[in-house]
C-alpha cells in the first residue's frame, strides 16, 4: 500500500504520510495502526496462560470473564495497566528518533557530497586555467613560427637578390 506524502511546511524533522486514511510515517512501507481492543475472551479456547509473560492490563478494556474457566490468577503480575495509546505512542517515538537518525545521517552525507562538489569545481577551474596558459604558449610559439617563416623569405630574397648581381655563387 503506497503512502502518500503530507507536508506540514514544519522543519521539525517529523515527516508524514497518509494511506487509506490512515496517518503514517512518509517511507515506512507498512502503516502501523491501533490494535483491536479484546472485549470477550472465551475460555475454552485458553488452556494455559503463561503470567510471567502478562506484564500489562487495561482493565477498562475486558468486558467480559468467563470464570468457570480460570483456576489460579497471580495477581503479583497484573499491577500494571497500560493503553494502546501509550504502545503507539511509544513506538511512533522509536520511529521518530530513528528517522530523524537517518535525517541526521543524510545532512551529513549532503555536506559531504556539496564539499566534493565544490573539490570539483575548484579542480575543473585549475584545468580551465591550465588550458587557457597551453593556449597562450602555443599562441606565442605560432607567433614564433610565423616570425621565423617571415624572416626565412625575407633571407630568401636577400640571396636571390646577390645572385642576380653576382655576388653570390648559384648553386
Amino acid at each position: 500500500m503506497a503512502i502518500e506524502y503530507l507536508d506540514t511546511g514544519n522543519d521539525d524533522g517529523i515527516v508524514v504520510g497518509r494511506s487509506s486514511g490512515k496517518v503514517a510515517f512518509f517511507g515506512v512501507t507498512t502503516v502501523t495502526t491501533q490494535q483491536a481492543v479484546v472485549t470477550t475472551v472465551d475460555s475454552t479456547t485458553i488452556t494455559t496462560v503463561d503470567s510471567t509473560a502478562i506484564t500489562t492490563v487495561d482493565s477498562t478494556a475486558i468486558t467480559t470473564v468467563d470464570s468457570t474457566a480460570i483456576t489460579t490468577v497471580d495477581t503479583t503480575k497484573a499491577t500494571t495497566g497500560i493503553t494502546a495509546e501509550t504502545t503507539m505512542r511509544a513506538i511512533i517515538t522509536g520511529q521518530a528518533k530513528a528517522i530523524n537518525r537517518l535525517i541526521a545521517d543524510s545532512a551529513a552525507n549532503a555536506v559531504a557530497i556539496n564539499r566534493m562538489i565544490t573539490d570539483a569545481q575548484l579542480s575543473a577551474e585549475s584545468m580551465n586555467k591550465a588550458i587557457a596558459d597551453v593556449q597562450l604558449s602555443a599562441e606565442s610559439m605560432n607567433k614564433v613560427i610565423a616570425d621565423s617563416r617571415a624572416q626565412a623569405k625575407a633571407i630568401n630574397q636577400l640571396i636571390s637578390k646577390t645572385r642576380a648581381l653576382g655576388l653570390f655563387a648559384s648553386s
